[in-house]
């Protein structure tokens, strides 16, 4: 990327996140109470199940509780993922500026939980839709939000379609926010 497109980048991410960013502190809340409230009814008692009469609202949250259970997890979203893209895992880990031996890890140890930075790198790796990303992140236990400004830069480029983890990191960098990987800027001489 030359100098003029790298800062006409910038720019544009710039306004992008001046658009879309949401302070914490907002009283955006992204739910109201009477939705907590009404939830927390649905959920069945002990004395339900003991007496054999739960509300059509219980049955339908223990339904949905059960399916969300049944769900496969982070690590076998991410190989059904990289199956059905049809990638290596080497290319995969490279492409997603992650060492092979942190790879390996999320491969072989089933107890292993990600960050959110290395969800988004292989996300990125894997050139993951938005839907996609949002669906990896919600089986490590993350979403995107428009209260971090790290996670705006990652969607910018992915509604861009631009998957580079290097450029993702440059930004996230220029811009003051720590990068996904341990992304190093190079030394000019």
């Amino acid at each position: 990327m030359t100098p003029d497109e790298r800062q006409s980048l910038l720019q544009d991410l710039r306004r992008y996140l001046k658009a879309h960013y949401v302070p914490e502190k907002s009283s955006s809340f992204p739910f109201s109470f009477p939705i907590i409230i009404a939830a927390a009814s649905a959920v069945p008692t002990f004395d339900s199940y003991r007496n054999g009469r739960l509300s059509d609202d219980a049955k339908a949250a223990l339904l949905a509780s059960i399916q969300k259970m049944l769900q496969p997890g982070f690590r076998e979203m991410l190989f059904e993922l990289i199956r059905k893209k049809g990638i290596r895992n080497a290319d995969l880990y490279h492409r997603s500026d992650i060492t092979k031996a942190h790879f390996s890890k999320i491969k072989n140890d089933e107890h292993y939980h990600p960050s959110k930075e290395t969800v988004l790198a292989l996300a990125l790796g894997l050139k993951l839709t938005l839907d996609e990303t949002k669906k990896l992140l919600e089986r490590a236990g993350y979403t995107l939000t428009a209260s971090s400004q790290t996670d705006l830069v990652v969607k910018y480029f992915i509604d861009c379609h631009l998957y580079d983890i290097d450029e993702v990191n440059d930004s996230l960098d220029a811009l003051g926010l720590s990068t996904l990987t341990n992304y190093k800027r190079p030394r000019k001489t």
